[in-house]
């Protein structure tokens, strides 16, 4: 091998070492961005599935806005079951009219 071939090989596993380090870095703190969101959306439904329960009742607009935060946790976020139960109580209560207008 000539001295060019070495250099270049140096270099080059160096840059794929460095692009490979970031890719990991970058995709460490996706990861955990996205479980802390999943953290902390699974704790607001928690909170807000049990204060509807100890109510006895739902608004239509905050069912729908409910749901869809479930939906965001269950699918984008992959949310284990946990929650199921909980949403399947707030889902069987009272619903009346819209609450904000």
């Amino acid at each position: 091998m000539d001295a060019t071939a070495i250099i270049v090989a140096v270099l080059g596993s160096g840059l794929l070492s460095t692009i490979i380090n970031r890719l990991f870095d970058w995709w460490d703190k996706k990861n955990g961005t996205q479980n802390g969101v999943r953290l902390i959306l699974k704790d607001r439904l928690r909170f807000l599935c049990a204060r509807y329960i100890e109510q006895g009742w739902i608004y239509e607009d905050e069912l729908e806005d409910l749901v869809m935060m479930h939906n965001c946790y269950q699918k984008s976020l992959k949310g284990n079951g946990y929650l199921d139960s909980l949403m399947a109580r707030v889902q069987s209560l009272e619903i009346r009219g819209i609450g904000v207008k």
